[in-house]
């Protein structure tokens, strides 16, 4: 039976993956496997650069303009962010910087209008 003191034994002496695997197997062990839920890794560990994720939200917006959905919350785009690999408090400052910009605007507390779309450029 694993005890506290090889946990923190292992974590001590962490330095890779194979070191990772063997701390949640011993945390497993140690607590039992109802008490740590371990998350599965994502299959894509990069985030893309700032310019290429502030891309992707524009291309999703415009999309969604042209779609007929013009008034939009940051709140919509929670499963899209995630997917992406963004957070919530980047999409709203992503949300802040396409109102000063005049790609947005801002109506109500939390909603925005799309100005722009790819076939009505700013």
């Amino acid at each position: 039976m694993t005890d506290f003191r090889t946990v923190v034994a292992l974590v001590c002496e962490a330095t890779d993956d194979d070191s990772a695997r063997r701390i949640i197997a011993a945390l497993i062990e140690w607590t039992g496997p109802a008490v740590l839920a371990v998350p599965t890794p994502r299959q894509d560990d990069t985030r893309p650069a700032l310019n290429e994720r502030r891309l992707l939200l524009r291309a999703e917006l415009c999309e969604r303009a042209e779609a007929g959905e013009t008034l939009v919350q940051p709140r919509d785009f929670t499963a899209w962010a995630e997917e992406h690999g963004l957070s919530r408090p980047w999409l709203q400052g992503e949300f802040k910087r396409l109102t000063e910009s005049g790609f947005l605007q801002r109506d109500a507390h939390g909603s925005y209008t799309i100005l722009h779309s790819h076939r009505h450029p700013a």
